[in-house]
């Protein structure tokens, strides 16, 4: 039986813990600013030694793998652009988030694991299919935060549908049975409060069911893919049996051309790289 529960109230009792720090806001008015020059924005990062140290990182990890040493911001910013250099930003914000909110009453380790392991995969698929890798690649690491709001409006509720599945059954069948909408909904109407764009906030609140009539149809599908194969590493690794290849939807699969054996080297490319992505932004 599913709770008599609004997502608006849960957006609303988010409040200030889940909200973006002021840097986000900071760049993403500079990088809208057509006045403003990468001087400038390279200036405003360099004010916030932990996010310049983070994002140099990134840029010379091997989700880029650019020939030469990224020493400075200011390098970064014309090789992979000032509004990807923001998503890139946004994305190691947002991970403190992640890291430090939801308490006991699900395994956040896990939930962190699962969502830098979703960013790779969202970010390698769109390798050559689509040029919105950096927004898919925050599209794929906030892709459960909704899983935080709803524990800070409901944490016991949150428990059953989140904290514990049935056995057999998938996340988000467990989430709709409980709530009566998958945690997909939630991130999707969290980061729309957020004002982030269409390009992630459309493929998180509908990567279940990509439709094709739907804007961002490609990138939905991209999400789709890449959640799944994501909490397919993460459940072996904890001894689970679901069998999430099947949960994958052939239309994704076509619309990239893939087949298990694509997704096979997929997932044995993600492994060897992941855990370097995991240190960079874990706190």
């Amino acid at each position: 039986m599913a709770y008599l529960i609004d997502i608006d109230d849960i957006i609303e009792n988010a409040g200030d813990l889940l909200t973006l720090p002021d840097i986000c806001m900071q760049i993403k008015r500079l990088v809208a600013n057509p006045a403003a020059s990468n001087d400038d924005l390279s200036g405003l990062i360099a004010k916030d030694p932990a996010l310049t140290a983070r994002l140099l990182k990134i840029v010379n990890s091997p989700l880029y793998y650019f020939p030469g040493k990224i020493s400075t911001v200011s390098e970064a910013i014309p090789l992979i652009g000032a509004s990807q250099l923001y998503n890139l930003a946004l994305a190691t914000t947002a991970a403190a988030i992640i890291q430090t909110v939801g308490g006991s009453y699900i395994e956040m380790k896990t939930l962190w694991k699962k969502a830098v392991y979703s960013a790779i995969f969202a970010k390698s698929l769109s390798q050559d299919k689509s040029r919105d890798g950096e927004n898919l690649f925050v599209a794929g690491l906030l892709s459960d935060i909704g899983a935080l709001a709803v524990v800070k409006y409901v944490p016991e509720i949150a428990l059953t549908a989140i904290g514990a599945p049935k056995k057999g059954q998938f996340p988000w069948q467990r989430e709709k049975e409980v709530l009566g909408f998958t945690v997909a909904k939630v991130s999707g109407a969290l980061l729309t409060s957020w004002n982030l764009p269409d390009e992630i906030t459309i493929p998180v609140f509908r990567r279940h069911v990509p439709e094709k009539e739907q804007p961002h149809f490609l990138s939905c599908c991209i999400l789709h893919i890449a959640t799944r194969l994501a909490s397919e590493i993460i459940d072996k690794a904890q001894g689970q049996t679901l069998d999430y290849r099947k949960a994958i939807l052939k239309e994704p699969l076509a619309q990239l051309g893939m087949n298990d054996e694509d997704l096979d080297t997929m997932v044995s490319d993600v492994i060897e790289i992941a855990p370097e992505i995991l240190n960079i932004f874990t706190i």
